[in-house]
């Protein structure tokens, strides 16, 4: 058994995605194109031959290399496809942190957090809704709030629609979130774009918005697809699509439009009370994911920010 650091130019990338995609943890933010395109710098940790693999998302500041969290990233860790051992997962998170002494990074939803000793650790949310049923069989599981306020949608006069125009979406979500999110800079969603440009080229796109009578924009959201997972990524309202509800429109619509399929809705979060509460009315499971943050620096330098 050997976990390997590789630096970013000796990964084999082709072996890299086979390894993704095989995992029982498959996610799109550990593919390589996706770290390419969202991570300052990556290297990684390699079981034997691509048996597991773990990106290391990582930058530079005052000479140190600290492992941080890229932009609409939203889990790393450890990826397998076949159940690791307790040994070989301590010796992955071991390895990570003897290379890096400073870390606030996410793992995903089958890394055991337990295993991670001298760690600030917390579960973050994460809500799944599986599309599998008929749209009437979920429909019965809202929550009354949900189906009130989708009784108020219905009287406003909103439109759902189809749409390729995922940069008018993220000009919309920068413009109503910047202040939310002051860690995303203008190349985050400039190399977001990038994703989302190529993802609809390959037909694995989705962008929705709703509308009222006078065709203003009050929500939308832009989705991206793999395989049998829809991640709901960017995601806005504006003030007078909350006033409509339109977001309970959006939501059930969408919703209504992939039920009966293989298709799981991910929610993308969130830890943020009200967002919180808005997702869980549709009655999904919440699927928690640990964020670490470690500072194993020398007294002297132990008040490091990044």
């Amino acid at each position: 058994m050997s976990v390997e650091y590789i630096t970013y130019r000796k990964i084999d990338k082709q072996k890299w995605d086979a390894c993704i995609n095989r995992s029982q943890n498959r996610l799109i933010y550990a593919k390589s194109f996706y770290l390419d395109a969202m991570a300052e710098n990556w290297d990684a940790l390699v079981l034997n031959n691509y048996e597991a693999v773990m990106p290391l998302t990582w930058k530079r500041k005052w000479g140190i290399s600290y492992l941080y969290q890229p932009a609409f990233v939203q889990q790393g860790g450890i990826f397998f496809s076949e159940p690791l051992s307790e040994e070989i997962l301590n010796t992955f998170i071991e390895k990570a942190f003897s290379y890096f002494k400073f870390a606030e990074i996410t793992l995903n939803y089958l890394n055991d957090s337990k295993l991670i000793a001298k760690a600030d650790i917390s579960l973050r949310n994460n809500f799944l809704l599986r599309l599998h049923k008929t749209y009437s069989e979920t429909k019965q599981t809202y929550s009354s709030i949900t189906i009130k306020n989708l009784k108020r949608a219905a009287n406003a006069g909103l439109s759902y629609h189809f749409t390729s125009d995922y940069l008018s979406i993220l000009k919309l979500y920068k413009k109503l979130y910047a202040e939310r999110l002051p860690y995303f800079t203008q190349d985050d969603y400039y190399n977001f774009s990038l994703i989302c440009k190529k993802l609809s080229e390959e037909n694995n796109l989705i962008v929705r918005k709703v509308t009222n009578s006078e065709n203003e924009l009050l929500a939308a959201a832009v989705i991206l697809i793999d395989r049998n997972r829809l991640y709901n990524l960017v995601s806005c309202i504006t003030q007078k699509g909350k006033l409509a509800q339109a977001n309970y429109f959006l939501y059930d619509q969408l919703i209504q439009e992939f039920s009966n399929s293989k298709f799981i809705l991910d929610f993308e979060g969130s830890d943020v009370k009200g967002i919180a509460e808005f997702y869980t009315r549709f009655n999904p499971q919440n699927e928690p994911y640990p964020f670490v943050k470690v500072n194993n620096l020398p007294a002297l330098i132990k008040i490091f920010k990044p």
